[in-house]
């Protein structure tokens, strides 16, 4: 994955699993996205998603730790998130 890939590939996965998170984190994923900081926009998401306790499906959850290790962040929360599949 480049750069640009990281960037479209961020967009589809926030835009997509956003919504199932609460309004007290979706605002500060949503600005950091639209501000191009992508690795906080995503360490934000995964946090709000294991915080809130929320279940993707399996290829939500891969797109995810591809994205969190093209961007060398920890997956410790990603760990946590539950799948449906």
């Amino acid at each position: 994955m480049d750069l640009n890939g990281f960037h479209w590939f961020s967009r589809q996965i926030t835009d997509q699993l956003a919504p199932k998170i609460s309004p007290r984190y979706r605002p500060m994923v949503l600005q950091d996205g639209g501000a191009g900081e992508w690795p906080m926009a995503l360490e934000t998401l995964v946090g709000a998603l294991s915080e809130e306790n929320v279940v993707i499906t399996t290829a939500e959850k891969d797109a995810l730790r591809e994205l969190l290790e093209f961007c060398r962040k920890p997956l410790t929360y990603l760990e946590q998130i539950r799948t449906s599949d």
